[in-house]
Parts: C-alpha cells; structure tokens; sequence
C-alpha cells in the first residue's frame, strides 16, 4: 500500500471515490467542489495497484487567532472504498497529515465529524464551535469583539467559496498540532509558569516535559527535566484551551503536591473564549 499525495492530474481520479461515499451530494454541488476547493487542496490518498482505495482532503483555511492570521487545513471528503474498510487506512492516512500539518508549523487541524467517537483516539476534541443564527452575516471586525478565533474570509476565502456551504450549526473537533504556534496566542491574567507534562502518541515533537511560561499576551514552552505539576494528553490540553472543560476537569484523576495552587495557575490562563466557524468543506 502507498501512501502518497495526489498530484494535480490525479485528484480528478478521486471524484469516483467521493461520488461512491458522499452519495447526498448532489452533482452540481460535486462539480463546484472539484473545479473550486480541489484546485489548491491537498488530498492525500492510499493507493494500491495503481488504484485510490481511501482519501483524506486538506483544504487550507486562514483564521484570526487574537488578531493573528493563521492557516489551518479543514480535513474533509474522509473516505475509505466498502471493501477496505476496517484495515486501518484511514488511521495511516489521518497519521501522516497530522505529522505533516505540524511540519508546516499549522497550530491545529479541525474537521466536522460523522462520528465524534471515530476521531477521539486521534485526539481531536469537540471545540465548542459556537452556531447562532446571523453570525454569517457579520464581518472580521464585529466577530472580533466576540470570538478569539474565526475564519478570515479574505479574497482567498472568496475565491475558494462554494455558495450555500455555510451551516448555521456545525459541530467541529480541533485537533493540536505545532503546539508552540498554538500557545504563542494563549497568555495568562498575570506572567507565571507551570511544570508539564505533555504526552502525544501522534505527534512526537509535542511530547515531553516543558516549563510552560506565560507572559498576559502569550505563552511558551521550554523543555525540562524536573517533575511535572501535572500531566496533560494533547486531547485534554486541546478541550481545557478551547474553553471545554476547566482547570478541575484537567487536573481529574492526578495527584499533585501543591494541587491548590496548580489549579489557581490553570485558572489564570486565557483560554479561548469563542470560536465561530460555519463552513462544511
């Protein structure tokens, strides 16, 4: 089995496939998607015998992450053919392009799941994407006086839009990647630093034990060896930095020393406190 991504020429060849599983999409809708989104996407495929037995597309998105552009990859169009299915492909595909992302320094990933259960041993966690009726409307500034992070809809996002792909309620997962791109946006109410460990079965460059310091506007990770104030999965650190579950919930389970004061330091971190995005591919 290959594992490779697609050359231009080829990504017309993926278009059976997504016809074979995406079976409600209607034609004209298939159509736009390939002559718009396929043109400067990636799609990664598992090929065998010269032919695509599964795919995953990465389609770029730019955000403002507190008032920094940013570029994230949308997983869409995930598809595996009926017969192979169940013969970890699509576990080899998803590995290689979170790898991949954090290569190309991309703070996270995001996908709108089928089944929230499939993508949580990848550690993507829900992201508490918010859904109110009218946020389409608003523009880049009226949403950044409510949301920490949303998609910049530039002239790149205009080229590469697909009328009526917006949906006013949209579950997403995110997932962490580059971790130091991630937290150069996440400060604290007051400079600090907290001893943690970060375990990461995907990602090898976010594993390890760092000395987290944070300054009001951001924050970084510098590796050490000394004990850990606690210990994190990337998912967990995913769900407590996007707002999801709080410094208690994170610290569920372990025991600490000092557990007061570790949960007064996780208290005072900026985490995100709105995230807005309404986009289906």
């Amino acid at each position: 089995m290959e594992i490779r991504y697609l050359s231009q020429e080829e990504k017309a060849v993926s278009r059976k496939l997504y016809e074979e599983v995406f079976v409600e999409d209607e034609e004209a809708f298939v159509d736009a998607y390939y002559e718009i989104k396929a043109v400067d996407n990636r799609i990664l495929g598992a090929w065998e015998g010269g032919e695509l037995k599964a795919m995953l597309h990465r389609n770029p998105y730019t955000f403002c992450f507190r008032g920094k552009c940013v570029r994230a990859d949308y997983l869409v169009a995930v598809a595996t053919r009926r017969p192979f299915r169940h013969q970890g492909l699509m576990r080899s595909l998803l590995i290689k392009a979170l790898r991949d992302m954090e290569q190309e320094k991309q703070p996270f990933a995001f996908l709108m799941p089928a089944d929230e259960a499939i993508y949580l041993p990848f550690d993507f966690r829900l992201m508490g994407n918010e859904d109110e009726e009218g946020l389409a409307s608003l523009d880049g500034a009226q949403l950044a006086e409510t949301y920490d992070l949303y998609i910049e809809k530039d002239e790149d996002y205009r080229k590469r839009y697909l009328f009526g792909s917006e949906w006013e309620t949209t579950p997403m997962m995110m997932r962490l990647l580059h971790l130091p791109a991630f937290l150069a946006q996440i400060g604290a109410e007051e400079e600090q630093s907290l001893t943690v460990a970060v375990t990461d079965p995907i990602v090898a460059g976010n594993q390890g034990t760092f000395r987290w310091e944070f300054t009001k506007d951001g924050s970084r990770l510098v590796p050490v060896e000394e004990k850990p104030e606690c210990t994190v999965s990337i998912g967990e650190l995913a769900s407590f930095l996007s707002g999801m579950t709080g410094p208690g919930e994170l610290l569920e389970g372990q025991e600490q020393e000092n557990r007061s004061l570790v949960r007064e330091k996780l208290g005072r971190i900026r985490v995100l406190e709105g995230i807005y995005i309404n986009e289906t591919v």
